[in-house]
């Protein structure tokens, strides 16, 4: 393998890093708050399984959209790195 194609790897597997660890941070954190905000609507305001179904539904897909947002921004931040370095991604 040359030199160019390792170097290729490896960033490859960084980039792969950054989007892992952005999609994880933003997953768990979405985690806790809507778990907390959950936990509310279900004391508070919750008057049948149903809107506890349907708050769950949308919780779901919130939190699937955090984890792509995250690994978005984890890799808008690889590039930035890489840019601020003077390499072209």
């Amino acid at each position: 393998m040359s030199t160019s194609m390792q170097a290729r790897a490896t960033h490859a597997g960084v980039r792969i890093l950054f989007i892992a660890a952005g999609a994880l941070l933003f997953g768990l954190v979405s985690n806790f708050v809507l778990t907390a905000i959950g936990h509310w609507y279900e004391m508070n305001m919750a008057h049948s399984e149903y809107d506890l179904s349907d708050s769950f539904m949308i919780a779901l897909l919130v939190q699937a959209l955090c984890v792509v947002a995250g690994g978005v921004t984890g890799n808008w931040l690889y590039r930035l790195s890489r840019i601020k370095k003077g390499v072209g991604c």
